[in-house]
């Protein structure tokens, strides 16, 4: 497997660990977790179980914390980056893996985009709430979708419950778009929509379809 995948975390990395875990299945070769400083402790232990380069950045400056991000990201370039990261990606470094970076939003875009999408959510007293799977571009979250999935709120229901039942559904979104990228079955139309290929689209409550069996 030489499809090579670098995975940046904010909290607890609990996508890029199922990642890694599945990386037989997704054919991935995954390289390096940065982790930001205020990241779950237990994931340097991880990386060393499954023999895949750690770093973790401190806390510094945000034009310091770019530049340590640009060295470790770029130093090889990689196929693909996967973003459940706090942090807006420089410019420069976005550039750099155009069409190669994916973040993972707790909305569905294009409502509620940038920080605590699920609590505006709230706020506002919605029925429906999900996660978008999107390319990073300079524009936060403003990036083309690649996939999403929804989860209704019935009557009475904690909205906190939301969280547990979009999470759910993102794991094996997340892993199914991981592997739609290895695959080379993602592509973009005239206008900049990306499609993947023989995908299945419409359906309930993850779109398009997931397809592994993991």
């Amino acid at each position: 497997m030489s499809y090579k995948v670098g995975f940046c975390v904010s909290g607890k990395g609990m996508l890029a660990r199922a990642a890694i875990c599945s990386s037989e299945e997704l054919q991935i070769k995954p390289e390096i977790l940065i982790a930001e400083y205020k990241a779950d402790p237990e994931l340097e232990s991880f990386c060393a179980d499954h023999k895949i380069k750690f770093v973790k950045i401190p806390h510094m400056p945000r034009d310091k914390f770019n530049e340590c991000l640009q060295q470790y990201l770029t130093n090889p370039i990689l196929d693909l980056v996967c973003l459940t990261f706090d942090k807006i990606i420089s410019p420069k470094l976005v550039n750099c893996y155009k069409g190669k970076m994916i973040n993972v939003h707790p909305g569905l875009l294009p409502s509620f985009d940038g920080k605590n999408a699920l609590e505006r959510a709230e706020t506002y007293g919605v029925r429906f709430a999900g996660a978008t799977i999107h390319e990073v571009t300079e524009e936060v979250d403003a990036g083309p979708i690649i996939s999403q999935c929804v989860v209704s709120l019935g009557l009475n229901e904690k909205f906190n419950n939301f969280g547990l039942k979009i999470y759910k559904h993102l794991e094996p979104m997340f892993l199914q778009t991981i592997k739609w990228y290895a695959n080379g079955r993602i592509y973009k139309d005239e206008i900049g929509r990306i499609w993947v290929k023989n995908a299945l689209y419409g359906q309930i409550p993850i779109s398009p379809s997931i397809e592994l069996k993991i």
